[in-house]
């Protein structure tokens, strides 16, 4: 499938405002964590400071097979407010306020 430049541009104009509205919408939610042993969390990416925390489950191929995907673990996740770089976690993170 081909695009026109028109159509580009315009799908490039709205990815970019459907970003802004989003990133705008979060900064309420953006704080700083800790790992467990009260280790300051800093973006791997960018070294910035400020994340979105999110939960995400770890599908297995059994208890999918079998529809019991809500038995599968969850991991914590942080997504850098800067850059977007996402930091998956298996043990808990605190919230720094």
């Amino acid at each position: 499938m081909y695009y026109s430049k028109e159509r580009l541009e315009e799908m490039r104009k709205k990815g970019e405002e459907d970003l802004k509205e989003i990133t705008e919408g979060s900064k309420e939610e953006c704080a700083k964590y800790q790992s467990q042993p009260g280790i300051q969390i800093t973006c791997l990416h960018c070294k910035h400071d400020l994340f979105i925390e999110g939960k995400a489950l770890l599908n297995t191929r059994g208890l999918t097979f079998f529809g019991l995907d809500w038995m599968n673990q969850s991991a914590t996740t942080l997504i850098c407010s800067h850059c977007g770089f996402i930091h998956w976690f298996m043990k808990e993170v605190k919230r720094v306020d």
